[in-house]
């Protein structure tokens, strides 16, 4: 497991601490599922689950 440190501007933090608190979840769970979406659209997520796809499946 990996751990990342970020800075938000304090109005981006304000706007985060208000989505969590109706959503009833933690910053932290609330950033980790930003980071997937934003590497999904990049395409980097798709990618690496297709390599190790090939490495399991031996291809």
């Amino acid at each position: 497991m990996a751990y990342v440190r970020y800075k938000l501007p304090e109005e981006t933090h304000k706007i985060l601490r208000k989505v969590c608190k109706k959503l009833g979840t933690k910053e932290s769970e609330i950033s980790r599922i930003a980071l997937m979406e934003y590497l999904k659209s990049l395409g980097l997520l798709s990618e690496k689950v297709r390599r190790m796809k090939l490495i399991r499946w031996g291809k």
